[in-house]
């Protein structure tokens, strides 16, 4: 019964939005949280084989590669715990796209 119970506020709890719009890991360099902030980058089309120069915003697993064009790439990071900032490894999903991204503002 007592199991019962937990899972049922667990379950309230999650489908509630208070657990789950916080996200458990963060992007981090260095042990430092970097999610929300903007840095210059530098990101590689696997696609076009083309560098874009613009911005990117980490959230989590994800970042944000805003273009000088005004358009974005949204891309899933290998690890939110990033040991290279010249060499993030990154994948576009909704486009099927790798790209590899060079934040010069981290090191």
């Amino acid at each position: 019964m007592k199991r019962l119970v937990f899972l049922t506020l667990l379950v309230f709890a999650l489908g509630s939005g208070s657990l789950s719009n916080h996200r458990l890991w963060a992007a981090e360099y260095q042990g430092k949280n970097i999610d929300g902030e903007r840095f210059d980058c530098t990101a590689y089309s696997y696609s076009t084989s083309k560098y874009y120069y613009g911005h990117v915003e980490f959230n989590g697993d994800e970042a944000t590669v805003y273009l000088p064009s005004g358009g974005y790439v949204l891309l899933t990071l290998d690890d939110e715990e990033l040991d290279d900032p010249s060499s993030i490894s990154a994948f576009d999903y909704k486009n099927s796209v790798f790209w590899d991204l060079e934040v010069d503002e981290l090191e």
